[in-house]
């Protein structure tokens, strides 16, 4: 009986260990939170998040993306920078995804509004593949008509 407990407890902790090693890598710190997602998914549910509930926000994205801020750091200025901003998506929607190996670019069309008046734009959010599953947020790359206008 003493040995099953023992046997038992061990499998555990091999377990955690394994499932800990997968999320962190090459000293990246990968969220639980993406685990079984399709990048689509994870995209959607930062539209849903973002601006207004970046503490559910920050949980898609990779230190890269928050330029190797902690995810409270990066909730802290990035909270004050995009409350005094106003900044609100009116519209958003999945156009294209593509993959290619341990990344995924996922295409939106989007309307937003800020302080300084209204615009559509499109937004091209590029993902690495989560070691333990899923995908997480690297990089967002916004196009605005504005920019793409001949002068």
């Amino acid at each position: 009986m003493l040995l099953r407990t023992v046997l038992g407890t061990w499998s555990l902790l091999l377990l955690g260990w394994w499932v800990l090693s997968g999320i962190v890598q090459n000293g990246q710190a990968w969220s639980q939170e993406t685990i079984g997602l399709t990048a689509r998914q994870v995209v959607e549910q930062w539209l849903e998040s973002y601006p207004q509930h970046l503490n559910r926000a920050v949980a898609l994205t990779t230190s890269s993306f928050r330029e190797g801020m902690s995810q409270e750091e990066w909730v802290a200025t990035r909270g004050l920078f995009l409350k005094g901003l106003g900044l609100k998506y009116v519209r958003a929607k999945v156009v294209n995804e593509e993959f290619g190996g341990h990344e995924a670019h996922v295409m939106v069309q989007a309307h937003i509004v800020t302080m300084m008046g209204d615009q559509p734009q499109d937004e091209l959010y590029i993902l690495v593949a989560n070691p333990g599953g899923g995908w997480l947020i690297d990089q967002v790359e916004v196009y605005t008509e504005s920019f793409n206008r001949v002068p």
